[in-house]
């Protein structure tokens, strides 16, 4: 049971980030299209998302994945475990190095009416946001195929 539950948060929080993600590459675009309020309540929304929400997914991402590790009896060397881990590394610094300063700026950019740089940061944005989807995919298959257990 205590195992069933681990996982059941674990593939939930995995759900959360490619879930958000999924939503951002999905609605970004088009909301920095629409400009105005609109786009500036999703650049402030983006950042905010960055700080507060990737980091709750990420938290409990982490925390039950050593638990699960523990749990499994795996080896911390095991290929799909050192994937997993870095992939929640590499989250965690685009999310404090590029997301949650990105939508800042995206914000300031939108409020002084700067349409060039806010086209720029959005490209920008996106694909990071590219990157960081792509990596996270990387370690669900590393993860449902236990690479190197």
């Amino acid at each position: 049971m205590y195992r069933s539950v681990l996982l059941s948060l674990h593939i939930a929080s995995v759900a959360a980030w490619l879930g958000c993600n999924f939503t951002q590459l999905f609605l970004g675009p088009w909301f920095a299209a629409r400009g105005g309020d609109a786009a500036l309540a999703w650049f402030e929304a983006s950042a905010r998302l960055a700080r507060r929400y990737y980091n709750a997914a990420g938290t409990v991402l982490g925390v039950t994945g050593v638990l699960l590790v523990r749990e499994a009896g795996y080896e911390w060397s095991a290929g799909f475990i050192a994937v997993g881990i870095t992939v929640v590394v590499i989250g965690a610094l685009l999310g404090v190095l590029v997301f949650a300063p990105g939508g800042d700026r995206l914000a300031a950019a939108q409020r002084d009416g700067d349409a060039a740089r806010v086209r720029a940061l959005s490209w920008r944005y996106t694909v990071a946001a590219v990157i960081d989807t792509a990596l996270v995919l990387t370690a669900v298959l590393a993860m449902v195929h236990r690479w190197r257990a």
